[in-house]
């Protein structure tokens, strides 16, 4: 038979819970937890500590660091953020890139394996058979030589064929009406980054000179010889591809630079507040007025009121020139540079204060065709 149920007034068990205050506070849910490079328009939009940051693919909500970090695995300590390579969040560094590719730490973009004498940081950076080791001033994607045997110019030495002359030249020598060598496909071609065609032609991507198709300008830079418009974007050949192309106080809009306002490209650092392109303390006054103000390893400079590396990286403390970007150096992951913009890429000679971007003082921009350079500190 069924046990009667309990009257109405029975007492709970012993052992039951009491039952909650009808007043009670129910706790709030769980908050959630907004994912590292989400999309954001403000900082309510990201996690705390997270903050919203404007990158080169949007705004996205990065983790606040300090010094040189620590931050996630490409991602590198700029300023008091943890940014990822290339100032993108689908840069190579996080996405990766396909099995015949390789990432480019500053540019944040996939590129073909160097083929031999090739630079390098990592055998998977180099084409099958070939491995990264140290040559020269740096280090190169060269064939090993268990057996000591080596083809042609080379010569075993360390275990891996060297060239002979101390000169990597993947082709061979190239000359005539095939006076570029390409590096990742070791064939003379006709044209390449510093050799144009002539006029009315362009570069193909196999480094041969053909007729522009209708509304093609240009393959790549060395198609766009307008100063004026030196790059390549989209076929068209534009002014600038982002703002790390255009100087203090403007901004990269549609390829082209535009007038913005007096703080914009100008970093300050710690308490600074930039104020009509300076950064000032809070009394008005340049943030730092000579050396002393800035610390044993650091510079000043007294015009932009910015406290420098003089080493002319960085991290860990140091703030690029007005226009500058600080990027992530594309031979060392952990270390940072200042990007810089000469004003004739071809006049190796320019000074400093003639750049369309600077350096900071005692800086000198290492440029290598129309996009910008990396400073580094002067001979």
């Amino acid at each position: 038979m069924d046990a009667a149920p309990p009257p109405l007034d029975a007492a709970p068990p012993r052992d039951a819970a009491p039952p909650p205050p009808v007043d009670a506070e129910v706790p709030d849910a769980a908050p959630i937890a907004i994912p590292v490079c989400a999309p954001c328009e403000t900082d309510r939009d990201c996690s705390d500590p997270a903050r919203c940051q404007a990158l080169l693919d949007g705004s996205r909500c990065l983790q606040p660091c300090a010094g040189a970090g620590p931050c996630d695995p490409g991602f590198s300590c700029l300023g008091d953020r943890c940014v990822p390579a290339g100032a993108r969040c689908d840069s190579c560094a996080l996405v990766g890139c396909p099995a015949d590719q390789r990432c480019n730490a500053f540019s944040g973009a996939c590129e073909p394996k160097a083929g031999r004498c090739g630079a390098c940081q990592a055998d998977e950076e180099c084409q099958p058979g070939l491995a990264c080791v140290p040559h020269g001033f740096g280090r190169a994607c060269l064939a090993p030589c268990p057996d000591g045997a080596c083809p042609g110019d080379f010569m075993c030495q360390a275990g891996a064929c060297v060239p002979a002359s101390g000169t990597c030249d993947v082709c061979g020598g190239c000359g005539g009406a095939t006076p570029v060598c390409d590096f990742f496909s070791g064939q003379c071609v006709a044209c390449g980054p510093a050799t144009p065609c002539a006029a009315g032609l362009i570069c193909s991507p196999m480094g041969a000179c053909v007729p522009p198709g209708p509304g093609i300008e240009c393959n790549g830079h060395v198609d766009c010889q307008e100063p004026a418009r030196p790059l390549c974007q989209g076929n068209t050949c534009v002014a600038c591809l982002d703002d790390a192309g255009c100087p203090a106080a403007t901004t990269c809009v549609d390829g082209a630079c535009a007038a913005a306002e007096a703080c914009a490209g100008v970093t300050c650092l710690g308490e600074a507040a930039c104020i009509e392109g300076v950064c000032r303390g809070a009394d008005g006054d340049p943030a730092c007025a000579d050396d002393a103000d800035c610390g044993d390893e650091h510079r000043c400079n007294p015009a932009t009121g910015q406290c420098y590396r003089a080493d002319q990286r960085c991290d860990d403390g140091g703030a690029c020139a007005p226009g500058g970007e600080c990027r992530p150096d594309p031979f060392n992951p952990m270390a940072t540079v200042c990007t810089c913009l000469r004003t004739n890429p071809a006049d190796f000679a320019e000074p400093n204060d003639l750049h369309r971007i600077p350096c900071q003082p005692g800086g000198v921009c290492l440029q290598l065709g129309p996009e910008p350079g990396a400073c580094v500190p002067a001979p």
